[in-house]
């Protein structure tokens, strides 16, 4: 039996289904925010797989180009590694391809590491143009990866937006020349903080800056060539905070801001003058190869400069800055001290008590010990009261109400210290011993680096601990063991 096809005529049509795409049917925002989760990189990738994707835009608040997140390639900011000439060029690139293909309206913060040789100029400048038109709040150009090249890359400032439409509030530029000219200072009306690191500055260009940016309240500069009289000041100065760190050249700074309320220094022995600074109640200082000079400064000197002063913190490299005077300046309005403490195993920490008298109002006192390990040796046995210490113990402290001590190993003379405290502090509430170290990074940052775990450092903090609870002190302080 033959079948024969029933014709088809035209009047029917032939129906396939196809398969049911999901991703197709996300909407633009959903797919938008998938985006923003990825990788700039990986995003780049994705968007080249749809023409629909390749107009997506990912929502991304912080943009970030640096050669992990273009390339892939892990590189360490502060290492040695070497960024060759092929991975500069594919960097340029990658980063030209997206800022090309990204429409986002607005980001918070744009940010570049790169290695720039000369002929990548117009191609930064172009980066920046981008950031300026999504209105970003924060800029940071990072340009020190190529550390063979004392060729900086001149900032455009010209490129910055009228103060009328600016939304940056915040730059930081790294390996960078920045040179203002009279007619572009108005551009930078808007920036309330400033970090220049490998900047170098004459006198002229601070003073356009410290002219020019009338709302700037902080300004961070660091291991930039100045002038050796660097002058801070202005008619309409708004600065509040001014770090300056591991500058060369400079020998003398002389700082005069109303408003300024915190001064940190980092740096060899320079002279300080300092003009209307009222306000000016938190400082910090920590002297490379201070010697004797250093020593003065920071035990007479900085309380006649600053009296007002109620938070100081201070580096204290033992083998550089002692002996303490036998006279010490009062800090009248201290109300907190912070001492980071450099010492080797065998050295007399009870030093730190006329430090402390000097101080009558202190209410808070951190300490952080940066002890130079050295071999396990023969035990060492641990302090009691000592005639030694009875002669440190002149005055007692009535408003210290908490202590706080880092770097914390048990050592003997660090427990001699802890005992003076604790029988000279009669108001103290708490202590907290706490072994892990610290080291003090400048503005306002610290870096942890744990604790030391050998078995034998571990064994002489255990049985410090022991003697500290049975022992009897003159203060009801809670003590805190870590």
């Amino acid at each position: 039996m033959f079948h024969m096809e029933r014709p088809m005529y035209d009047s029917e049509v032939l129906i396939v289904e196809k398969p049911n795409d999901r991703l197709s049917e996300v909407p633009d925002h959903v797919l938008s925010s998938i985006l923003s989760l990825l990788s700039i990189r990986d995003a780049a990738k994705a968007r080249i797989l749809s023409r629909r994707w390749r107009y997506i835009c990912p929502s991304i608040l912080h943009l970030d180009f640096d050669f992990h997140t273009v390339l892939g390639i892990k590189y360490n900011r502060y290492g040695d590694s070497d960024i060759l000439q092929n991975d500069t060029r594919k960097f340029v690139t990658g980063v030209d391809q997206f800022l090309e293909l990204y429409n986002g309206q607005k980001v918070d913060s744009f940010s570049v590491f790169f290695a720039p040789r000369n002929e990548y100029a117009s191609h930064i400048d172009q980066w920046i143009r981008s950031a300026i038109r999504m209105k970003t709040k924060r800029l940071d150009l990072d340009l020190s990866a190529n550390r063979q090249s004392n060729n900086f890359y001149d900032f455009p400032c010209q490129l910055l937006p009228h103060v009328e439409t600016s939304q940056l509030k915040h730059m930081c530029l790294n390996s960078c020349n920045l040179r203002l000219s009279p007619h572009l200072v108005g551009r930078l009306i808007s920036l309330n903080k400033l970090d220049l690191e490998l900047v170098p500055l004459d006198q002229n260009s601070a003073n356009s800056i410290l002219s020019g940016f009338l709302n700037l309240e902080w300004l961070r500069l660091r291991n930039s060539m100045l002038p050796e009289t660097f002058c801070i000041h202005g008619p309409s100065l708004c600065l509040k905070t001014l770090i300056v760190q591991h500058c060369d050249g400079v020998n003398k700074i002389e700082i005069s801001s109303v408003g300024l309320t915190t001064f940190e220094y980092f740096g060899k022995v320079k002279e300080f003058t300092f003009i209307d600074v009222g306000y000016l109640e938190r400082v910090h200082l920590s002297f490379h190869l201070p010697f004797e000079n250093g020593t003065k400064y920071m035990f007479n000197g900085l309380a006649n400069d600053l009296p007002q002063l109620q938070i100081l913190s201070l580096d204290l490299w033992t083998h550089e800055v002692l002996p303490v005077p036998a006279s010490i300046s009062r800090f009248c309005y201290l109300k907190q001290l912070e001492l980071l403490v450099s010492f080797s195993f065998d050295e007399d920490l009870l030093f730190l008590a006329p430090i402390l008298d000097a101080c009558p109002i202190l209410q808070k006192f951190r300490l952080t010990f940066l002890s130079r390990l050295l071999p396990k040796g023969p035990r060492r046995e641990l302090p009691t009261r000592s005639s030694r210490e009875q002669q440190y113990s002149k005055l007692v402290h009535f408003q210290l109400t908490e202590i706080e001590v880092h770097g914390f190993n048990g050592a003997p003379n660090e427990v001699e210290i802890i005992i003076y405290l604790l029988n000279n502090v009669v108001s103290l509430e708490r202590m907290i011993l706490n072994p892990g170290r610290r080291s003090y990074l400048g503005g306002g940052q610290w870096r942890s680096s744990g604790c030391l775990d050998l078995p034998w450092i571990v064994e002489e903090k255990e049985e410090a601990y022991d003697l500290l609870r049975k022992e009897n002190f003159g203060s009801p302080a809670k003590l805190i063991l870590l």
